[in-house]
């Protein structure tokens, strides 16, 4: 299935020559992080160690295996456009049974062992969209060095092509243009609101100290990892604003307290917290399913983020040549882990090292 996907990316070398298929090397790449490969070399000692059943399933019939440094220069010549087309239509054939109201999350994040200061080059920022009912990356877009996450959310929303979805996003993009270009493509969004658009989060703060709200949500409690923690949602529907006709797209206003207790195991006691937050939305939905977006759209920070960190390495990578290949591989991995429903990465990696089988029987891997 994933090799299907591969196999569509055009091949960026001359045909003369090569020993080497690149979706080969692209789909052991692939299958080699699902092994917690984190570099090139470590790519090169999984098809090493495994060329055996490899050969056997896809039928390399190859004369001697590639080193290490063939791999790097075929995964970093990868044309990115060709490689994101291919993972987004993957990721759009594992999205596919989320057949609910979609909530897609918006965030950036920084490739922190990119930079490369001999070539004067900063650590590359990656933009993802992230599908948060299935956790499952949708798209990513590079962020150029002279402009931010801003335009280029606004870009991908369009270049998206989704339709009847609701975008999420943190402070940052509580833009004007933010908005219309969710509606532009028949969609809505959710934004937080805060100090960066000063005039707009004090009226979210009038309005909810002045008026009733339409209706509210008080979420169960819970607790885990020496924390409760509970919170309360308040609609406040077709709120009006001093500046009425820039954010005349808002169709609801949302105020969501957070309420905690962390327990302090040195001086044995539980330190309260309280947070207010304020939210705009181009669409009303009831107070729970607020509640829901507002509290999946972090999941892009939990789900993708942290893992991409923590359990694929990515933050400790020094991959300083077209990063953001190797990155999109981690992605294809990470979404296949998701399609299967794996929820402790970091052990499903340490399985897969010791069983191959483990990787080539999971969905949107195996052949069919």
């Amino acid at each position: 299935m994933l090799q299907s996907f591969l196999f569509e990316i055009k091949d960026h070398r001359r045909k003369q020559g090569q020993r080497y298929q690149l979706g080969h090397i692209l789909l052991f790449s692939v299958l080699a992080i699902l092994s917690n490969a984190t570099s090139y070399r470590q790519v090169h000692t999984f098809i090493k160690s495994h060329y055996e059943t490899l050969d056997k399933t896809f039928g390399l019939n190859w004369k001697r295996l590639p080193a290490y440094t063939t791999i790097r220069a075929i995964i970093q010549g990868t044309l990115r456009d060709e490689i994101e087309r291919s993972f987004r239509e993957y990721s759009d054939f594992l999205a596919r049974s989320d057949m609910g109201k979609r909530f897609v999350a918006f965030d950036g994040k920084v490739l922190r062992g990119s930079f490369d200061h001999f070539q004067d080059q900063k650590a590359i920022q990656v933009l993802s969209a992230f599908l948060t009912g299935c956790r499952i990356i949708l798209a990513h877009e590079e962020i150029a060095r002279k402009t931010n996450e801003i335009p280029t959310a606004q870009e991908l929303m369009e270049e998206l092509g989704l339709s009847n979805c609701i975008f999420t996003f943190d402070a940052l993009h509580c833009q004007e243009k933010t908005l219309e270009v969710a509606k532009k493509t028949g969609n809505d969004a959710i934004v937080q609101v805060k100090g960066n658009q000063k005039t707009l989060f004090e009226d979210c703060k009038t309005i909810a100290a002045t008026q009733s709200p339409d209706e509210t949500y008080q979420e169960p409690t819970t607790k885990g990892h020496n924390r409760i923690e509970c919170r309360s949602v308040a609609v406040f529907t077709h709120p009006l604003f001093r500046d009425a006709d820039k954010w005349h797209l808002v169709e609801a206003m949302v105020k969501v307290d957070r309420k905690r207790w962390n327990f302090d195991t040195k001086n044995n006691y539980w330190k309260p917290s309280h947070e207010t937050s304020y939210y705009i939305s181009t669409t009303i939905l009831d107070a729970e399913n607020f509640c829901q977006a507002i509290r999946n759209h972090w999941g892009i920070e939990n789900s993708d983020h942290y893992v991409r960190d923590v359990a694929l390495g990515e933050d400790k990578s020094r991959i300083r040549t077209n990063p953001h290949i190797f990155a999109k591989l981690r992605s294809f991995a990470l979404n296949i882990l998701r399609a299967n429903h794996v929820e402790n990465i970091s052990l499903a990696l340490f399985e897969n090292c010791l069983n191959t089988n483990n990787i080539l029987n999971y969905v949107g891997v195996r052949q069919n």
